[in-house]
């Protein structure tokens, strides 16, 4: 015990009278804020070129995803924006991530960001197991500056993105999702 007729330690710290619980980060007394910074892969600049991509659900394995979990966009291995799924701070639960375009005014900050047409690959982020996931959506939109899409879901998994096409000149024997890819010799 902690002492006579006390109960022995308490609290995630094992301290006599603590009354410290873990976080949603897993952090003992802390302020749920540690886990609010993005990884590394989904750290990017912000443009003022922007279009919003609304999920009803995010999903690993169709298992819903944890609110320290995150989204992230990318343009090929570009990552254009990124969310933390906490979906209790989203509108009526339905969050979304945002994704820059390329602005010619910043170059050295956009390069290789979102253009017209071009379309988003997402991963997904699980903290708990510090694993990253290729996802898809239920639906492709395009990109476009300023458009809000709202999909139903994005669910990530142990796919492999690529190019399928055995004519093209970056075949990946490996893919287990065609990515629309594919170049060609002309």
């Amino acid at each position: 015990g902690c002492g006579c007729g006390e109960a022995g330690p308490s609290g995630c710290d094992e301290t006599c009278g603590s009354t410290l619980e873990f976080d949603e980060c897993g952090v003992c007394g802390g302020d749920d804020i540690s886990c609010s910074e993005p990884p590394y892969e989904f750290q990017y600049n912000s443009s003022t070129l922007q279009a919003f991509y609304y999920f009803y659900t995010v999903t690993i394995d169709s298992v819903v995803v944890d609110s320290n979990d995150w989204v992230g966009a990318f343009n090929g291995d570009i990552c254009v924006g990124a969310r933390q799924w906490n979906t209790s701070l989203c509108n009526n639960g339905i969050c979304d991530v945002p994704v820059m375009g390329y602005d010619n005014t910043i170059l050295d900050l956009t390069a290789g960001y979102m253009e017209t047409g071009d379309i988003p690959l997402f991963k997904i982020y699980d903290v708990s197991e510090n694993l990253f996931y290729d996802a898809m959506p239920s639906e492709n939109i395009p990109w476009s500056n300023l458009d809000l899409n709202i999909i139903d879901n994005l669910n990530g998994s142990d796919y492999i993105l690529g190019c399928m096409d055995e004519a093209a000149c970056n075949y990946n024997s490996d893919a287990t999702i065609d990515d629309s890819s594919c170049e060609y010799s002309e």
